[in-house]
């Protein structure tokens, strides 16, 4: 199967995951691990690499297209290892994989 390109709009970013949200916030455990709304560059680098050889678990079909999810870790800028999922979706007819969200990895915790 050919791998599509996978794309994080640098919106998802600035305006949601690095902003105070009242509502499944995700900014101050980001910013804990040294993400601001001032580098978030890096965060999405970070993200892309981390995902880039990762194997998407098998899709979920919703209203919009196919939905992934995918848990991997990376050394963040506070030198700690972040482990997260995120949630990946290619809408009906896209050639690409766009980034939706990610939330902490709870399932490792010691």
């Amino acid at each position: 199967m050919k791998k599509l390109p996978l794309e994080v709009q640098d919106r998802k970013l600035t305006e949601y995951l690095l902003i105070y949200q009242p509502k499944y916030d995700k900014s101050i455990f980001l910013s804990l691990a040294g993400y601001t709304p001032k580098n978030w560059q890096i965060l999405k680098q970070d993200i892309l690499e981390a995902v880039e050889e990762s194997d998407f678990s098998k899709p979920d079909k919703t209203q919009w297209g196919k939905r992934f999810t995918i848990g991997v870790e990376w050394a963040a800028p506070n030198g700690h290892l972040l482990k997260v999922i995120t949630i990946w979706q290619q809408d009906e007819g896209a050639e690409v994989i766009r980034f939706v969200t990610l939330y902490p990895d709870k399932s490792q915790e010691n």
